[in-house]
């Protein structure tokens, strides 16, 4: 995938907001004016996110030591002996900023902009918050089994631990009593990244979880830089899955829970998408998208073209014979 030159000037000419605002919130600028690229945004839909969105950020007060240093390696060593190194490293802290540091640094390839990748790498190790070793993987249960059998443990059903925030609840959940029995119930042949985002988005579409969005374009982040993980990823990746379900309350799993039509085709999901209010509509319709077309699961399509019909837009969307929302 390439997005347009003027896309990238975009991005770019962005960095001197930081990648915080209001203290510990995650900058979505580039990851969302990714999606709206890639998605057919023209000029002017960008420029009306951005008239919403830049007022939001704050400058870059700190942090600029650490982008020089990741944009003098990616100089010096390239982009793909940067990532091999930095990459294994990161992904112990994957659900680091509610996955925000894997999704903006997949994002980050994907805008083709090496600036954009120092800054994303950056930003990742600026919010890197791992949680404690997991147990091995000893089980004999598919993922989606897992969280299912967590959603019957009367220890975390409807009950979220303390925190905040996304990752503050998923770091207290992995430290809760039983968080580990959970965790290595897996079987290790069934603990795949395809398994574990089929779980993940058979949860969001039982619920539409705040968290669980974040879990599903996690999961569609690392994706993209599992080339650059190593063996260890999804090792890595279903704790925090598993952390991040219980810190949400491990909220029901079976059926569908979302209110919005899922009934719209990709290109009136995307059309849709592109005047959502909200950037993280933007990005969940875009990952979805994205993974329908790597696994063809027609579930990405139903739950995002949910989201984007139960969404605020900011521009009446264009009326598509397929659209009955």
């Amino acid at each position: 995938m390439s997005i347009a030159a003027g896309t990238r000037a975009r991005i770019e000419g962005a960095h001197r907001f930081s990648a915080f605002y209001r203290g510990h919130l995650a900058s979505h600028y580039p990851m969302a004016i990714v999606a709206l690229d890639s998605m057919g945004a023209d000029a002017a839909d960008m420029d009306r996110f951005e008239a919403r969105y830049l007022p939001l950020l704050e400058p870059m007060a700190e942090g600029a030591a650490a982008v020089e240093a990741f944009a003098a390696a990616i100089a010096r060593d390239g982009e793909e002996a940067v990532l091999r190194h930095w990459i294994p490293r990161l992904t112990h802290a994957v659900a680091s900023a509610a996955f925000h540091g894997a999704i903006r640094t997949a994002f980050a390839l994907e805008s083709g902009s090496s600036r954009e990748l120092a800054h994303a790498l950056a930003y990742w190790q600026a919010a890197y918050e791992a949680l404690r070793d997991a147990p091995p993987f000893a089980g004999s249960l598919a993922p989606h089994d897992v969280l299912r059998t967590i959603a019957r443990d009367s220890r975390f059903a409807g009950h979220k631990p303390p925190g905040r925030n996304i990752i503050e609840r998923t770091v207290a959940a992995s430290q809760m009593p039983g968080f580990d029995s959970h965790v290595g119930a897996i079987d290790p042949t069934k603990a795949d990244l395809d398994s574990i985002a089929r779980a993940v988005l058979r949860a969001y579409a039982a619920c539409g979880d705040f968290t669980l969005l974040h879990c599903v374009t996690g999961c569609h982040a690392l994706r993209l830089l599992s080339p650059y993980a190593g063996a260890g990823a999804t090792r890595r990746l279903w704790p925090a899955i598993v952390a991040a379900y219980i810190g949400a309350g491990a909220p029901p799993l079976e059926g569908w829970g979302l209110v919005g039509d899922d009934s719209l085709d990709w290109e009136a999901i995307k059309a849709r998408a592109i005047r959502c209010e909200d950037e993280h509509d933007i990005k969940f319709a875009y990952s979805c998208w994205r993974e329908w077309q790597h696994r063809g699961d027609d579930l990405y399509r139903r739950v995002a073209s949910a989201r984007v019909c139960s969404a605020g837009t900011v521009a009446p969307a264009p009326v598509m014979a397929a659209e009955a929302c």
